[in-house]
């Protein structure tokens, strides 16, 4: 089964980080990102881990009144900045979610959203079906 890791940063506290910590926190990534090309653990496949730029940068799309209205900037709910996505499988669920446990996004205070997610060919028989 594939899932979708969602980073998550609450807006700004990246950005507060010391230079040495910000080094820490580039160089787990790139261990991560250099682990992916083969795999992170036994039983879990990075398929692939991209970082996003802040989300002023961001432009939302959604309909409203039933015209389509874009707007610059995420307009998230929350003040959390989703702040990575990994691509990984796994037949494996508690392994997926050790490899969430060792993010550096947890480490440093963030939160890490696990995502089961539905293969293009309409699989439904996960455990998300409903």
């Amino acid at each position: 089964m594939k899932y979708a890791l969602l980073g998550y940063d609450t807006e700004g506290s990246l950005n507060s980080l010391d230079n040495e910590d910000k080094r820490a926190l580039h160089r787990a990534h790139r261990a991560l990102h250099d682990d992916s090309q083969a795999t992170a653990s036994a039983s879990v496949s990075v398929i692939a881990h991209y970082r996003f730029r802040p989300a002023r940068g961001a432009t939302t799309v959604r309909s409203a009144d039933g015209e389509v209205v874009k707007t610059k900037g995420s307009t998230s709910e929350t003040n959390a900045a989703l702040r990575a996505l990994y691509l990984v499988e796994s037949d494996d669920s508690d392994a997926v979610l050790d490899l969430a446990t060792s993010l550096p996004a947890v480490r440093m205070g963030g939160t890490v959203e696990v995502w089961p997610l539905i293969e293009p060919d309409g699989d439904t028989t996960g455990p998300t079906s409903h």
